[in-house]
C-alpha cells in the first residue's frame, strides 16, 4: 500500500474555506470595533465640549451685573456705552447673541476702583458658538430664554441650552446632544 505524502485536492479546499471563514470573521470583528471606537470617541468630544461650553457661559451668567461691593439694587453708568447695571447686565439683540456685562472681579471694594470688563458677547457664528468672536465650540448652536416673561431687563434667571452635532462629515452620524441650565442672575436679585 503506498502512503499518500502531502495533501489532497479536496482537503486543501475544505482547508483554504475553513481559514477564509475564519479572516473574514476576525476582519468583520475588527472593523466593528474600530467603527464603535470611533463613535465612542466623538461622542465623548460631543458631551466633554457641550458640558465644557455650557460652563464657560455659566461663569459669565454668574457675574452677570456684579458692581464689586456696590449693592445689587444701585444703578452704576459704565463707559463707552452709557449702559448701566443692573439693568444691563444681561442683553440680547436676537436669538442669535447673548451679552453679559460685570465689573472686574475685585474692583470697586474699599479704595479700589470699580472697573468693568468689555462686554462678554456669545453668537451662533459658522456653524459654532462663539465668545467675543472667538470660537469656544465648533457643530453646535445656543439658544436662551430670560426668565420671567423672556424679559432681559427684568430677567432673574437666564436658561441656556447647547446644542452639539457630530463634527465628522462622512458615514453616518450620530444624533446630536443637547446639553442645558439654568442659572441665576443673583447680581440682579432686587
Amino acid at each position: 500500500m503506498k502512503q499518500q505524502q502531502g495533501l489532497s485536492l479536496i482537503e486543501l479546499m475544505v482547508a483554504i474555506v475553513i481559514s477564509s471563514l475564519l479572516v473574514l470573521g476576525v476582519t468583520e470583528i475588527f472593523s466593528r470595533t474600530f467603527f464603535a471606537d470611533r463613535d465612542n470617541t466623538e461622542l465623548t468630544y460631543m458631551q466633554e465640549s457641550g458640558r465644557l461650553a455650557l460652563e464657560i457661559i455659566g461663569q459669565d451668567a454668574r457675574r452677570a451685573g456684579f458692581q464689586g461691593c456696590v449693592a445689587s439694587d444701585t444703578v452704576t453708568a459704565f463707559a463707552p456705552d452709557n449702559t448701566t447695571l443692573p439693568r444691563d447686565a444681561v442683553s440680547s439683540t436676537d436669538a442669535n447673541s447673548l451679552t453679559f456685562r460685570y465689573a472686574t472681579p475685585g474692583s470697586g471694594c474699599g479704595t479700589t476702583a470699580l472697573n468693568f470688563e468689555p462686554p462678554i458677547t456669545y453668537t451662533n457664528t459658522n456653524g459654532g458658538i462663539s465668545r467675543n468672536g472667538d470660537p469656544i465650540l465648533d457643530n453646535a448652536t445656543l439658544a436662551f430664554n430670560f426668565i420671567p416673561n423672556n424679559d432681559p431687563i427684568a430677567a432673574s434667571a437666564i436658561h441656556v441650552q447647547i446644542t452639539v452635532t457630530d463634527s465628522r462629515n462622512a458615514g453616518t452620524p450620530l444624533s446630536a446632544r443637547t446639553f442645558s441650565a439654568t442659572y441665576e442672575m443673583r447680581n440682579r436679585l432686587q
